[in-house]
């Protein structure tokens, strides 16, 4: 499990700040300016949607990486 996590890190670490925005957009409260519209933090939202995209693509490329490293060992043998 540790060796998959040192492999995946950057992936991992782009996933959890993607998660922490949702929860961070999900857990503030709206507030009402004084002239009346709801002021929310929606910054939140594309930051998720980019930090989960960097993930999926950084995993990508760590597995295409790692098995092309699997397969080049088998070559060398």
């Amino acid at each position: 499990m540790l060796t998959l996590l040192r492999h995946f890190r950057t992936s991992f670490i782009f996933f959890l700040i993607g998660i922490g925005c949702l929860l961070a957009f999900n857990l503030s409260t709206p507030q009402t300016a004084a002239n009346s519209p709801i002021q929310e933090l929606f910054a939140f939202i594309p930051l998720a949607w980019l930090f989960l995209g960097m993930s999926a693509v950084t995993f990508f490329l760590n597995m295409v990486q790692t098995m092309l490293g699997i397969k080049r060992q088998h070559i060398d043998c």
